[in-house]
């Protein structure tokens, strides 16, 4: 079980900005840093608290960041083997911080202002599902889910919500006010892509109002490798590239419940925040996914020529608004839920393009 902290901090980023495989700046020049040295400094101080208490470590949420990492250098802590916990406060003291405003803009501790993140094209945000629907809003007597039932088993693509964008693992827990979630990841090796076919593993969080955030991973098929990303609805910012088939111990992903800045940390090598339009009302009541996908426009159920083999989310576990605790997902109930007209929420689609093995995700034609 991992403990949360909750804090007034605005963020912090370990990106390597003169990677070569980034490119989600798309300009850079010279402007007025909005954000000062000790701004940056608060952001890593917040962060250290942050990794503390999540280990269960208490300590002064307003000490020096001197003092914290005093204390997780003491004799204590070193008796509880947290060697990995030592690495990663270690990395955070000497990262780079990155913060991505509403508006696309980026700054650095080191550099300033740095550019302009990428705009989100209407085709990158098709396979996320940020809609809510009240399962009151049908009415008994039409019968509609359970005509739904026998549906689900055999959709067409207009009957999936974002089924024309791809085929797709997605898991949505109900909104219930999720704010956390971190899991062992391995990215799906990718094989034989076709025309247009792009794969995407991440995770998401929506509001019942339609807003919503994503932080994971997209696989670049030019350079035959993903890149780590997180988007909220206008843009989208880059981080470093792995290889296909590469694990993590831990890609976390969390809103902040003072802020409401979306953090996205892949095994303590990339942490990106970016600023949301959520508010206190959208957390409480906040609704958390994890996809894996192959996106394809203008996707008819069966037009899909490469996979995506072996992507997995283990160890997987989540935090509420009103906690400061991770549990096991499955403690949690599932939304999905049929309109009468679509599925939203839950789904594999199309369902011979997915299979589970244990936590592994497969998706393939099985056709091909």
């Amino acid at each position: 079980m991992f403990r949360k902290n909750k804090f007034f901090g605005m963020g912090l980023a370990t990106i390597l900005m003169c990677s070569v495989f980034s490119g989600s700046l798309a300009y850079a020049e010279p402007k007025a840093t909005k954000y000062d040295a000790a701004f940056f400094e608060n952001l890593k101080q917040r962060a250290i608290v942050h990794e503390l208490q999540e280990n269960q470590i208490d300590v002064n949420p307003k000490a020096s960041i001197t003092e914290l990492l005093n204390t997780a250098d003491s004799t204590s802590l070193k008796s509880k083997n947290n060697s990995d916990l030592q690495n990663n406060l270690e990395k955070l003291n000497k990262s780079e911080y990155i913060y991505l405003t509403l508006d696309g803009e980026v700054y650095s501790s080191e550099k300033g202002y740095v550019g302009m993140a990428d705009k989100v094209e209407s085709k990158e945000d098709s396979v996320t599902d940020a809609t809510y629907l009240e399962a009151s809003s049908l009415s008994e007597s039409s019968n509609k889910y359970d005509i739904s039932l026998s549906s689900k088993n055999n959709p067409t693509p207009s009957q999936v919500s974002g089924g024309t964008t791809g085929a797709f693992s997605r898991v949505q827990l109900d909104y219930d006010g999720f704010d956390g979630v971190n899991a062992r990841v391995i990215l799906p090796t990718v094989r034989d892509l076709g025309v247009n076919e792009q794969p995407w593993v991440y995770y998401g969080f929506d509001a019942k109002n339609g807003k919503k955030v994503e932080g994971g991973f997209s696989f670049q098929t030019g350079q035959k490798r993903y890149l780590g990303y997180i988007k909220n609805g206008g843009y989208k910012y880059s981080t470093d590239s792995w290889v296909n088939g590469e694990g993590y111990n831990s890609v976390k992903f969390y809103i902040d419940n003072s802020t409401y800045n979306a953090y996205l940390l892949a095994y303590y090598n990339q942490i990106v925040v970016m600023q949301t339009s959520f508010n206190s009302s959208d957390l409480s009541s906040m609704s958390v996914k994890r996809v894996t996908a192959i996106a394809k426009d203008n996707f008819d159920g069966s037009n899909i020529y490469g996979s995506a083999i072996g992507g997995e989310f283990s160890d997987l576990v989540v935090s509420k608004f009103n906690s400061d605790y991770y549990y096991p997902w499955d403690n949690y109930r599932d939304y999905s839920f049929w309109d009468g007209s679509q599925w939203f929420g839950t789904i594999d689609w199309p369902t011979d393009y997915i299979t589970h093995f244990d936590t592994s995700v497969w998706i393939r034609n099985p056709n091909r």
